[in-house]
C-alpha cells in the first residue's frame, strides 16, 4: 500500500513541477522534480528515477538534489 501512496506523491510532485515551470524559476521545478524522484525511488519505480535523472537541462540538478547536495535553499519531501 505504501508503494502506491508514494507512486501517486511522485506523480502528483511531477505534474506540480510542470505546473511551476510555466510560471516560476527553475529552482522550484527542479525541487519538486527532485522530491518526484525520490518519492519514485521510494516506490521501487528505479525507471522513472533514470528518466528523472537522464535529462539534460535539469537531470543533474536532480542527481546532485538525490545525493543531497544543496544547489539551492528549496526542498520539497
Amino acid at each position: 500500500m505504501s508503494h502506491v501512496i508514494d507512486r501517486l506523491e511522485a506523480w502528483t510532485l511531477l505534474a506540480l513541477g510542470l505546473a511551476a515551470g510555466i510560471a516560476l524559476p527553475h529552482p522550484v521545478t527542479t525541487a519538486l522534480w527532485t522530491a518526484s524522484a525520490r518519492a519514485f525511488r521510494r516506490a521501487g519505480d528505479v525507471d522513472m528515477v533514470a528518466r528523472l535523472t537522464s535529462g539534460t537541462k535539469f537531470g543533474g540538478r536532480i542527481r546532485a538534489g538525490l545525493r543531497g547536495d544543496r544547489l539551492s535553499h528549496l526542498r520539497f519531501a
